[in-house]
């Protein structure tokens, strides 16, 4: 989780993905300072070729232990 969507977020999530682990996003735990960087982060995690395969979106409330 960050608070930097269009930084932290996709390049970490990014990065784990091409190390080959599954990654899971709360979507709703990241923040950037305007609407349209997160819509971006959203939509680049969940289309980019070899990330998109290996990441699923939701949202912290979806999440259990």
């Amino acid at each position: 989780m960050g608070t930097s969507a269009h930084g932290a977020v996709l390049y970490t999530a990014s990065e784990a993905t091409f190390l080959k682990f599954n990654v899971i996003v709360p979507i709703d735990g990241a923040s950037s300072e305007n609407l349209f960087a997160d819509q971006a982060v959203a939509l680049l995690l969940a289309n980019s070729p070899g990330v998109a395969q290996q990441t699923t979106l939701t949202k912290l409330d979806m999440i259990k232990f």
